[in-house]
């Protein structure tokens, strides 16, 4: 079973990388805690999406990082698909390290590596004298 589950986060890293990704910084929640601690369930995540382009579906992977969580349970790693509206995306997913589902909401950027200001042709620097 694990083997499975590394797999499957290998697929979506790949796939991620393979677009044009964006970086994501939010909120999540893990559900399956007791009501009376619901809020040990709420934390900050940041994940890196397939896609920063408006009204797309997508997948992503991230880390999270909960608080109010007790000691050992203080940190998570997801695989999520969601959908992204007006820079912003919104997720469900699985958390392997709290063994949870998780919705998140966050704020995406596009990573834009046109924009560098070396183009994508090889640079040739040469002193002439």
């Amino acid at each position: 079973m694990k083997s499975l589950k590394f797999i499957a986060m290998l697929f979506s890293l790949s796939a991620i990388l393979s677009a044009s990704p964006a970086v994501m910084g939010g909120i999540t929640y893990h559900f399956g805690g007791s009501s009376s601690d619901a809020l040990k369930g709420a934390g900050a995540t940041i994940k890196v999406l397939s896609t920063g382009k408006d009204k797309k579906p997508v997948v992503a992977a991230g880390v999270s990082y909960y608080p109010w969580a007790s000691d050992s349970k203080k940190f998570g790693l997801d695989i999520s698909a969601g959908y992204t509206v007006k820079h912003s995306a919104v997720m469900g997913g699985w958390d392997f390290l709290q063994k949870q589902p998780t919705v998140s909401l966050g704020y995406n950027k596009e990573i834009n590596a046109k924009g560098s200001e070396f183009g994508d042709d090889i640079q040739d620097a040469r002193c002439k004298k």
